[in-house]
């Protein structure tokens, strides 16, 4: 037994077809046991003993017994199927009647929750979910009030991480956008000063992006823009940008739609200058509900799809 399992071909119903037959010593009770056929029972036997590249049992005259290699293997399984098990039924009783809360920033409800929501409902399509989408700030007071179980966003300003927890997940930039054909799409060489000749779109104060912009704007000598339009309504940036030669600062994953479509352009001016970190947020020392720690799980795979489409970069998939 030289071949790992992590790179292996084992499934669930390899184990369980084990364990059935270790505790029945026969592949025509496991099946019986299993409400399956003995044919199947055999067959994820075999499949599982040619992909260990070890026979598991002894064929007896009573029947199938466990071989040193098979007990080895069957005391580890059992007790990790047991936990299993324990944990499924756990999450199906708080399941019934459950529903998952969570305070979700626009850009990843529009790029990685609806992936992570399709994963989730596939599983458990009685658990009710509902975001609230916003960029209006407020998460602290929403996870120490207990309003939601769990925030998926930037990260916090430092002030209010306090008894918080925060998992990374990716970084994304906040970029400067454009509609195509606007007098600064394809420059190379812009300012400061080039922006704050055309009005500017950006988020209202209080918000971990205006934050992020307003320090960016204090590292070049400028306080602020001399035309600002300030909203956190990204679906009015995006209908603006395009009536208009205004300039809008959003996370990259606001505007991936627009771009893919070509009808808005990156400005090549402050590019990596504002990315932040981007991940779970939950309040420290509390312990978040078996249904919410599964959407969790869903937006890490979901995420970790988006990065491997993306050859290891997220933000070109935002």
């Amino acid at each position: 037994m030289t071949r790992g399992l992590a790179s292996s071909r084992i499934r669930m119903r390899h184990l369980r077809c084990f364990l059935s037959v270790a505790n029945l010593g026969s592949a025509t009770r496991a099946a019986e046991a299993m409400g399956t056929v003995q044919p199947a029972v055999s067959r994820s036997l075999r499949e599982l003993e040619e992909e260990l590249g070890s026979p598991l049992f002894d064929r007896t005259a009573n029947g199938l017994v466990l071989n040193a290699i098979g007990n080895t293997l069957f005391s580890f399984v059992s007790n990790g199927m047991g936990q299993i098990d324990r944990g499924l039924e756990a999450l199906q009783g708080q399941s019934a009647e459950a529903q998952v809360v969570a305070y979700i920033l626009p850009n990843v409800v529009r790029v990685v929750m609806p992936g992570a929501v399709r994963r989730f409902k596939t599983l458990y399509p009685t658990v009710d979910l509902r975001f609230i989408a916003t960029t209006g700030g407020g998460l602290q007071q929403y996870l120490r009030g207990g309003q939601v179980d769990f925030g998926f966003g930037r990260l916090l300003a430092v002030e209010h991480m306090q008894g918080m927890n925060f998992e990374h997940l990716f970084s994304e930039p906040l970029v400067f956008f454009v509609r195509t054909g606007h007098p600064l799409a394809g420059r190379g060489d812009l300012s400061i000063r080039d922006i704050d000749r055309h009005p500017v779109v950006i988020p209202t104060p209080g918000t971990i992006i205006r934050d992020e912009l307003d320090r960016f704007l204090i590292s070049k000598g400028v306080s602020r823009f001399s035309n600002m339009i300030e909203t956190i309504s990204f679906e009015f940036a995006r209908s603006y940008l395009a009536m208009s030669d205004a300039v809008v600062c959003q996370p990259m994953g606001a505007m991936r739609r627009e771009l893919s479509e070509g009808v808005v352009q990156c400005l090549d001016f402050a590019r990596g200058a504002m990315d932040g970190a981007v991940g779970l947020t939950t309040p420290a020392g509390q312990t978040v509900s078996a249904p919410a720690q599964l959407l969790m799980q869903m937006i890490r795979e979901e995420v970790r799809a988006l990065t491997s489409a993306s050859g290891g970069n997220i933000a070109e998939s935002l």
